[in-house]
Formats: C-alpha cells, sequence, structure tokens
C-alpha cells in the first residue's frame, strides 16, 4: 500500500475586515459563532481556520502604508488554509451557501478592507517550527503579515525575523481578490507566526501593509473594547 500524501497548503483565504463604528461586540460574536463555521469552515476542502485582532497598540505600530486602506482601520483578520486543487471547489460551494442564507444571517455591518484568495509559495522556518499544514491549529499567540509588491522585500524581511521566537514565515502570492474597498496591485504576503507578543517583531516601515495581530480567544469578546 502507498503511503498516503501529508496534508499541506495549497491556498489561503485572508479576510481583512473593519466592523462598523459601535458594532465590534456584535461582529465579534456574529463572525466566531457563525460566520467562521457556517460560512468558511464547513466548505470543501478548507480544513484549519483562525482569527487574528489588531488592538490599538498594534495600529498604533503599522507603518504608513496604505495597499489595504487606511493603516488605522482594519481590526480584524482571518486566515484559512485550502487543500490543493479545491479552491474552486470551495469557492462554488460558498457562493451557493452565501445565496441560501437569510439576511438575518448575513452581518451588513463590516466592511471588507481586503479580502483575497492566495497561493501558497513557500515557507521560512527554524528546526523546531511546525510545518505550514499545522500552524493554525498551532497555539501561536500572533502573527506579524507584511504585504509589498516587491517579492524581494517580503522575502528579505521572512528571513530576517525568523528566530526561537518567531520559528515560521509562510509566503503567499496573490490569486484574486474576492472583496476589498479598494484593489490592491499585485502583491506577495507572509505570515510570520509569533510564539510570545507579535508587537516584538520589526515591521519593515517600506512594505505596502505591515501590521501584527494577537490570537482572538474564541467564545470571549477579549480586545473588542481596544481597538
Amino acid at each position: 500500500m502507498a503511503a498516503a500524501e501529508p496534508v499541506t497548503v495549497g491556498t489561503a483565504v485572508v479576510a481583512y475586515v473593519e466592523p462598523h463604528a459601535g458594532l465590534a461586540r456584535e461582529f465579534n460574536e456574529w463572525y466566531e459563532r457563525d460566520h467562521f463555521y457556517a460560512a468558511a469552515m464547513a466548505g470543501p476542502g478548507m480544513y484549519a481556520g483562525a482569527r487574528w485582532v489588531a488592538t490599538r497598540a498594534h495600529k498604533r505600530a503599522r507603518p504608513a502604508g496604505t495597499l489595504f486602506g487606511d493603516p488605522g482601520r482594519g481590526s480584524y483578520l482571518a486566515t484559512y488554509w485550502v487543500l490543493p486543487g479545491m479552491q474552486a471547489e470551495w469557492e462554488e460551494w460558498s457562493a451557493r451557501t452565501y445565496a441560501a442564507l437569510p439576511p438575518e444571517r448575513l452581518f451588513a455591518g463590516r466592511d471588507h478592507l481586503h479580502t483575497a484568495v492566495y497561493r501558497h509559495a513557500w515557507d521560512r522556518r527554524t528546526a523546531d517550527a511546525p510545518v505550514p499544514a499545522t500552524a493554525l491549529d498551532h497555539p501561536f499567540g500572533g502573527v506579524a503579515v507584511v504585504a509589498a509588491t516587491d517579492p524581494a522585500l517580503v522575502a528579505d524581511w521572512a528571513g530576517s525575523v525568523l528566530s526561537e521566537q518567531v520559528p515560521l514565515v509562510v509566503g503567499f502570492e496573490r490569486q484574486r481578490v474576492v472583496m476589498a474597498s479598494a484593489v490592491a496591485p499585485d502583491h506577495v504576503l507572509a505570515i510570520a507566526f509569533c510564539r510570545g507578543d507579535a508587537l516584538a517583531v520589526a515591521l519593515p516601515p517600506d512594505a505596502g501593509f505591515a501590521s501584527a495581530f494577537v490570537r482572538t480567544v474564541p467564545g470571549t469578546d477579549r480586545y473588542v473594547d481596544d481597538l
């Protein structure tokens, strides 16, 4: 019997969202208790997901890049891994699911600053790091995310931050934009997974987008009063 192929990341769906003023608590509850599962994780091929949040301190530390709009906005980030070859099937399922949902199951009080599909392109990791396929389930405390139109800038940054505290950086190439306030030019994106506080990770000042995020705590409203 041939050995089974290990699970790998084919594509990622990355959703960068800002809830409307005064609706952060309602948005967080709706997203984590309904949308995350019913409109994302239940679909074919999507096998891992995690949510991250940028507090006031995280936003203050962002460079001035505007690839995804005003760096003062963008409080929540959702990251999903999709198996190789399954992105199209997941998108077909997602379209059918959205069309069938009643209006009360769709939360209008949010802006998709940048939601896109990315192809897994590369990774940098230390000897004791988990593989990218398990990164979203590993108990990392936060992530630092960098996007730029210059692939070399992102690759150089990934190499510079790799350490005991940042043992894994996963790189992606954009495939298509799903929803966005303003469509960004073609770019590459890297997610650095942090064992400690992602605020300690140095962000490149000349990137189109760069931000630290802390992991949300499912089942709680932690951080919603600090956005």
